[in-house]
């Protein structure tokens, strides 16, 4: 049996909710209303878990005609919108993930999110789905809290650092390659990873523990 660690780090998008597919859409229809039409599988493909500010640099070089002119902040705000009604419409919960939280919390591990979404939009979101107080909102870290997001190790040594906790003695839930190299880089001591359905083909580092299912990380909780 694994032993419970001191601190229990799940990211959000993908993990907790299978809402990349929800982001991706919600960029789909923002393009189209600026003339670009694009599929929202080829959007997650090209910027699957990158921080905004790296998918913001990759949109820009793949749609230059399209965005010419706009921010990074004016495409991600007609973006939030159209994601949050989406979300509202049917809270895209992974179930398992959620059952993992619920008992790593039930044993008394401190959970805490890191995530590149900001965190209006987690709070939001965490309550639809009912899961408001399961994690430590306050000491989580969303993207307003770091200069530099995912794959830099800055949200999750932040995350650390709020609780007090050394980070080899934590454990990071991942779904993308950028944010398993950011949970490792970091020092974390275990980094899991169970990428939903919906996710594009990753290339996840050798350390990272690939799971079946989220109830296969620590059965016993």
């Amino acid at each position: 049996m694994n032993a419970l660690p001191d601190l229990a780090l799940f990211d959000v998008d993908g993990t907790l909710f299978d809402s990349e597919r929800l982001w991706a859409e919600a960029l789909a229809l923002a393009l189209e209303d600026l003339g670009e039409r694009q599929r929202p599988e080829a959007l997650m493909a090209r910027i699957y878990g990158m921080a905004w500010p790296d998918a913001w640099r990759a949109l820009r070089a793949a749609y230059p005609e399209a965005l010419e002119g706009l921010s990074a902040f004016a495409l991600g705000q007609m973006m939030v919108g159209r994601f949050e009604a989406l979300f509202a419409a049917r809270p895209p919960v992974i179930r398992d993930a959620a059952g993992l939280l619920r008992r790593l919390r039930a044993r008394g591990v401190p959970c805490a999110y890191v995530s590149g979404s900001p965190r209006a939009t987690i709070a939001r979101d965490l309550a639809a789905a009912g899961l408001g107080g399961l994690l430590d909102e306050a000491r989580s870290v969303p993207s307003d809290d770091v200069s530099r997001g995912k794959p830099d190790p800055e949200g999750y040594r932040l995350a650390a650092e709020r609780f007090g906790v050394d980070p080899a003695r934590a454990v990071a839930f991942e779904d993308s390659r950028v944010g398993a190299q950011a949970a490792l880089a970091a020092g974390v001591g275990r980094v899991y990873v169970c990428p939903p359905p919906s996710a594009p083909p990753q290339d996840y580092p050798a350390a990272a523990i690939r799971l079946p299912a989220w109830s296969a990380a620590f059965p016993d909780a």
